[in-house]
């Protein structure tokens, strides 16, 4: 496959939420190995199998390897995650080894929501999610201004899809 072949998006999303998924990645490293070894402390004051220790090794290595992977390819991630909005569809595209681009017709949308958790905030981001009757999409990351602005753009292009009808 050439690389003209899968063409990227226009629009990419701010380099703040680069540091969003760092945090996230190393925060969800914190808290599985945290659970890891509480299970341990558990399961070694009752029950002691020799067993247990390289078990708990091991996951905690193979915990460690995803997370690095995960790190390690955020400007992967970055580099790929896009958006498109045009007057008939929203087109939104992921990944970087399995790429795919899913195209949301603008008369299927039946709300859209601005989403902010802790750590969105923190770099003063959001998500737009954008919900049809069969499922949800999410165009993540997106400043605040920005966010609020295609919304109100979906809106507007929804409203001109709803008359035509």
């Amino acid at each position: 496959m050439e690389k003209n072949e899968y063409p990227l998006l226009k629009n990419s999303l701010p380099p703040a939420i680069r540091k969003v998924w760092l945090v996230d990645e190393l925060f969800s490293w914190i808290v599985l190995s945290g659970v890891i070894l509480v299970i341990w402390v558990i399961v070694a004051h009752f029950w002691q199998p020799d067993w247990l220790k390289l078990v708990v090794w091991i996951l905690l290595g193979v915990l460690l390897v995803m997370s690095v992977g995960s790190i390690v390819t955020i400007p992967y991630r970055y580099h790929f995650e896009r958006f498109e909005i045009h007057e008939t569809e929203i087109a939104i595209q992921k990944g970087f080894f399995f790429r795919t681009t899913t195209y949301v017709p603008i008369a299927r949308i039946q709300h859209l929501e601005i989403e902010q958790g802790p750590l969105l905030r923190w770099q003063q981001l959001a998500a737009l999610k954008i919900h049809t009757a069969a499922t949800a999409h999410e165009i993540g990351g997106l400043k605040q201004t920005d966010a609020q602005q295609l919304r109100r753009q979906i809106i507007n292009l929804v409203r001109v899809v709803k008359e035509d009808v």
